[in-house]
């Protein structure tokens, strides 16, 4: 009696069998493999602020992953990590064959691990800011900050903004805080680096680097300039290669330095003395900026501070102009304009005024920031999910 061999397949081979086999009809109209299909409908859920399906959606998908990586990422979640075991039994795939492909994706960032557990990361916020963190050079992610660029810039996040959000605010220079008799702890940045004792610097801001893959110089800041992070946030930064812990010294020294490039300070709207990250942002390269000035004014919280300009006193030299990063000075037929709709509060305009034309007073639509993250997710919740609805239903008509 001739004695069987068990045969058993290679990853490459398993994986080719899968992908030949799946029941899915291709789809013309974006001409690639149903797998990738399938995986950029689950990218572009609303559930997660995915963009509607597309062209450049797809294209996006089947840059970032491999066809194989497709094939077991469709199996994976965005909401909660799953073990190696249950990503197997889903898709039917040993694990000692997804074993070593899941450890590789993590490595390029394109999908993340918990506690041995992996899930995937929505576009943005997410695997945009995941990839493009360590500050890497190479053709792949040029092409990555291509696509990824040219799918933000489609604007399909204004939809998203329809309603105030108010999930990030504006920590406005010192001075301009200083020079008036209010309350205004929660307005200064000497207040939050105080309240922590834990602090780190990003190696890269992501949306200075996607800029600077694609032939875009900044005109205020380096793609080294990154985020900053104040309390538990800091830990494990350095040890995960995103960045280096420094000291509050230091922290000082940077935020001053920031200061002098006149970038706006971004942070998520709750006190300082919660765990938090500041984005150090500019006009030309910043996503939320760019959903401030071009898309929608409802993702930043009305600041308390505004600013307020004595014309009287405006000579036009433009230099409030430059300093500007929301636009809310600009010229026209060389006379200086001020439109307080664009302003956050940040205060840059002040101190490069030398006929001190500029003052900032309270704005009167201003809230306190929220006590806890808990707070500022019950507070985004009600608007959030009326727009889903509202976005979920215009794209199910859509494709009637």
């Amino acid at each position: 009696m001739t004695k069987r061999t068990l045969c058993v397949p290679t990853s490459r081979d398993w994986l080719k069998f899968t992908i030949l086999h799946t029941k899915m009809k291709i789809n013309a109209k974006y001409d690639t493999h149903p797998v990738y299909i399938e995986l950029a409908k689950m990218f572009s859920s609303v559930k997660i602020m995915g963009p509607p399906m597309s062209e450049k959606l797809v294209a996006l998908i089947s840059h970032i992953f491999s066809l194989e990586e497709a094939c077991i990422c469709r199996h994976l979640s965005f909401i909660y990590p799953k073990t190696i075991e249950k990503i197997a039994r889903k898709s039917g795939c040993p694990p000692g064959v997804i074993t070593p492909m899941l450890k590789e994706m993590s490595r390029k960032r394109i999908i993340i691990t918990i506690a041995n557990r992996y899930m995937l990361y929505p576009l943005i916020p997410g695997t945009f800011e995941h990839i493009l963190r360590t500050g890497e050079d190479d053709a792949w992610h040029n092409k990555y900050a291509e696509l990824i660029n040219e799918l933000i810039n489609s604007g399909y996040l204004r939809e998203y903004f329809s309603r105030p959000i108010n999930a990030i605010r504006n920590i406005p220079v010192q001075q301009a805080v200083d020079s008036k008799n209010i309350i205004a702890d929660t307005d200064l940045i000497s207040e939050m680096i105080d309240s922590h004792k834990n602090f780190a610097v990003f190696h890269t801001c992501p949306c200075r680097h996607s800029m600077h893959l694609t032939g875009h110089a900044c005109s205020r800041a380096s793609p080294q300039d990154g985020c900053l992070t104040f309390g538990d946030y800091s830990l494990g930064i350095a040890s995960e290669g995103n960045g280096r812990s420094v000291s509050k010294k230091e922290m000082y020294d940077i935020v001053a330095e920031r200061r002098d490039k006149n970038l706006v300070f971004f942070t998520s709207n709750v006190l300082p003395s919660s765990p938090t990250a500041i984005c150090t942002c500019c006009d030309c390269c910043c996503r939320a900026l760019k959903i401030h000035n071009s898309f929608s004014k409802n993702l930043v919280t009305p600041s308390h501070l505004i600013a307020e300009i004595d014309e009287s006193l405006c000579n036009n030299c433009g230099r409030c102009i430059k300093a500007c990063n929301t636009h809310a000075h600009y010229f026209d037929n060389k006379k200086h304009v001020y439109n307080h709709d664009n302003c956050i509060g940040c205060g840059n305009c002040i101190i490069p005024c030398r006929k001190k034309a500029i003052k900032m007073i309270e704005n009167r639509l201003y809230k306190p920031p929220l006590k806890s993250y808990t707070r500022l997710i019950l507070n985004m919740l009600p608007p959030v999910i009326l727009t889903g609805v509202k976005i979920k239903l215009r794209r199910y008509f859509s494709r009637s």
